[in-house]
């Protein structure tokens, strides 16, 4: 498998991780070189509409910069926004080539 060519990954996002003594901060490490996607869809709930927003983020092994290790309940932050981590997808043949993240967004009410 090819890296994500670098045309394709002009977005940068910050990674944020509970600190080591639980729930009660983040540290936050800037990764560059990814591709963010925000979708936005109207969704029925039991009949009451509601907005969700989730964020698609590419993360290719070989380009984007630094390491980094992804996992459910991180934290993104793209664009001034809050996204929780919902999912982490790895794509790989003999070593992972990229990685999917997908992330909801969080209300102010829910921070």
């Amino acid at each position: 498998m090819n890296p994500i060519p670098n045309v394709l990954l002009g977005d940068e996002i910050t990674l944020m991780k509970p600190t080591e003594n639980g729930w009660t901060g983040w540290t936050e490490t800037r990764i560059s070189n990814v591709r963010a996607e925000k979708v936005s869809a109207i969704e029925d709930n039991y009949n009451i509409p509601r907005e969700k927003t989730e964020l698609f983020v590419w993360y290719d092994c070989a380009n984007s910069y630094p390491n980094a290790e992804f996992e459910a309940g991180m934290r993104i932050k793209f664009r001034g926004e809050v996204f929780e981590i919902v999912k982490v997808r790895e794509y790989k043949a003999n070593s992972p080539h990229h990685i999917k993240i997908t992330a909801d967004k969080i209300n102010a009410e829910e921070e």
